[in-house]
């Protein structure tokens, strides 16, 4: 791990123990955190991978339907109910990327899509199990030993924990061999591949451990809003996902962060004015577009971050 990585995880750390006491209530920051683990699980597939997947909606509903499920029919255990929305994302995810990765390009994008609406339209008529139009409601959110997850602030703390562990797992996958090439094949598929690396089985286990995370975000969805959403499975959300990791900055990891902070603070705020909030966060994405080719997190790279050094620099010379 990078030194300027590590110090923004700890600043992360830092600024996300003191964030529900700033925002506007605890619930938003919680749905922060979750967006944001599941816009840095997309920057695996999208930013290192070069794969645009409309699909991820799919890994996050199916993680947000298992821990429901099993914690409303199976047994009341977070623990259980998350391993198992992590498990069985996995599985989808490892099946939507056998049938998908050895598409490019916008056929890839329409497979991915494809297999998300299946997914929704399985939801969506199977009444007896998801609720349907409805969703899952009534998930419980029992209390692990001696910690009460019923307070929102202590699930917001218990949400964080995770997350940060998530995190460094993440930033290990892509400082690893596998992480490297990753970024090859992503850059020149054929050139990779005439060196010997095996493309679509490195592009297949991105895409599990992408719809790991995926999954997990959604357990903790559910557990944030005791029950599950249909629309937590629509390509839609899929479609904000990818605008965080536009905004924030791709291939950065802590960029699509950004982005989710950004974007859904945003929206909070601007539906409290006006019901047209989406008309607003379009132009807002396209100004972010236009105007900060490389996300925030580039731009602050790129322009800011240089900037301030160089202005450091003169002011406070080094002594020979």
């Amino acid at each position: 791990m990078h030194r300027a990585q590590l110090a923004m995880l700890t600043s992360f750390f830092a600024l996300a123990l003191m964030f529900p006491l700033v925002a506007p209530y605890v619930a938003l920051a919680s749905e922060i955190l979750i967006f944001a683990l599941l816009a840095m699980s997309y920057d695996l597939v999208l930013g290192y991978g070069g794969m645009l997947s409309f699909g991820h909606a799919a890994f996050f509903g199916i993680g947000a339907y298992t821990t429901g499920i099993l914690l409303i029919r199976v047994f009341p255990s977070v623990p259980v109910a998350l391993l198992g929305a992590v498990c069985v994302s996995s599985l989808a995810a490892a099946f939507v990327g056998y049938a998908s990765i050895r598409r490019h390009g916008i056929y890839f994008t329409m497979v991915t899509l494809a297999f998300a609406q299946m997914f929704y339209f399985i939801a969506f008529k199977w009444t007896g199990l998801t609720g349907g139009d409805d969703g899952l409601q009534g998930v419980p959110r029992p209390n692990i030993g001696p910690i009460d997850l019923h307070p929102e602030i202590n699930l917001y703390y218990f949400i964080l924990a995770l997350v940060i562990v998530s995190m460094f797992v993440i930033v290990r996958v892509v400082h690893s061999p596998m992480g490297t090439a990753l970024q090859a094949l992503r850059e020149n598929r054929n050139r990779a591949m005439s060196v010997g690396y095996n493309v679509d089985k490195f592009k297949l286990v991105a895409f599990v451990i992408s719809g790991c995370f995926a999954g997990l975000a959604g357990g903790l969805y559910a557990l944030l809003l005791n029950m599950v959403p249909l629309g937590s499975l629509h390509w839609t959300t899929s479609g904000e996902v990818v605008v965080m990791n536009i905004t924030g900055g791709m291939a950065t990891l802590f960029g699509p962060v950004i982005g989710a902070v950004s974007i859904i603070l945003l929206r909070d705020t601007i539906s409290n004015y006006t019901d047209a909030w989406s008309l607003f966060m379009g132009l807002i994405f396209m100004i972010a577009v236009f105007g900060f080719r490389d996300g925030i997190a580039g731009f602050f790279q790129k322009k800011i971050i240089p900037r301030a050094s160089e202005i450091l620099r003169r002011a406070f010379p080094r002594k020979r």
